[in-house]
């Protein structure tokens, strides 16, 4: 009875909600909650924190789930997705779903509302909305190619944006700052670049297939010509970033040339190993950015503790 009660879980956590991408997912979001603190005090956040924690995964839960929900004939059919849906799978009846993806609606809904704050609320909403109408019909954006894309950029904006809500922040009173509405920006397009990536990945399936994706409708070597110019635009939005915030400090800005250093060396980029991560596209994308990004987190810290005297300029 035990090992069935673990392999339910097990099942539920990784082929269901898929855990592992909705902790990347929530993740990402932590990152704008952690540009949304105010003050470095663990009583004054400890709380927020939970929520923000308890909230975001369901969120992000609910938008993998509802995505396998949907999903199920076409992964049915599909040897490499059939064991990671586990209603494709027949180990969790769609009945059964259903009521899971009603618990991972209401739980981050009752939270909002019991912080008494319109605001959050309402995000809390659309972020789920934001998820059901990713996969699910009538509107079912991630079937609609170029429109997949989009909401790939709007829904990590949001994300980020989110994060900041519940670390106290406020749209309408304007107490989200800068560096948080350009990382987000930065992160949407950030998450562009990862959405067409998968499509260039699966070009051949998907069109065997006959699977209409934004690669697909636009064919391969424009795809490619897209990626390229959205991790060019992806760059654009981190020189304010770089400018405002990494070169500020002098650790900040070491951590930004060390990061993008040992990334060139490790990596060893090079033309033509487009699209695998030794292409010099994975490295302005994933490396430049991610370097970007934590010497901002750094910038963020410094500046909350006072460390004023540390700045270049």
């Amino acid at each position: 009875m035990g090992q069935t009660t673990k392999n339910n879980i097990l099942i539920y956590l990784n082929e269901f909600i898929r855990v592992s991408d909705a902790i990347k997912w929530s993740a990402i979001s932590f990152l704008g909650f952690i540009l949304g603190i105010t003050e470095l005090s663990i009583n004054a956040y400890f709380v927020p924190f939970l929520i923000f924690a308890i909230s975001t995964f369901c969120i992000m839960a609910f938008t993998f789930a509802i995505n396998n929900f949907y999903d199920t004939e076409s992964d049915n059919k599909n040897p490499r997705r059939k064991d990671i849906n586990a209603i494709a799978s027949g180990n969790i009846l769609r009945k059964t779903a259903i009521f899971y993806l009603l618990i991972l609606a209401l739980v981050p809904i009752i939270i909002s509302i019991l912080l008494f704050r319109y605001e959050v609320i309402i995000f809390c909403i659309y972020l789920l909305f934001l998820g059901w109408a990713y996969s699910a019909p009538p509107l079912r954006t991630k079937n609609i190619p170029g429109v997949d894309v989009l909401w790939h950029f709007i829904g990590f904006f949001s994300y980020i944006i989110w994060g900041s809500l519940i670390a106290g922040g406020s749209i309408l009173f304007g107490s989200i700052g800068l560096i948080i509405w350009l990382i987000a920006i930065s992160i949407g397009f950030f998450s562009c670049i990862g959405q067409i990536w998968n499509h260039i990945i699966d070009y051949s399936f998907d069109k065997d297939a006959g699977t209409v994706t934004f690669a697909v409708k636009i064919g391969l070597e424009n795809a490619k010509k897209t990626l390229i110019f959205i991790i060019c635009i992806h760059l654009i939005f981190l020189i304010p970033l770089i400018y405002f915030y990494s070169l500020k400090y002098l650790i900040t800005t070491i951590i930004l040339v060390c990061i993008m250093a040992i990334g060139l060396i490790v990596l060893k980029p090079k033309k033509g190993g487009f699209p695998t991560k030794k292409s010099f596209e994975f490295y302005f994308a994933v490396v430049v950015g991610g370097s970007v990004y934590l010497s901002c987190i750094l910038y963020h810290f410094l500046f909350l503790i006072g460390m004023e005297m540390l700045k270049i300029f």
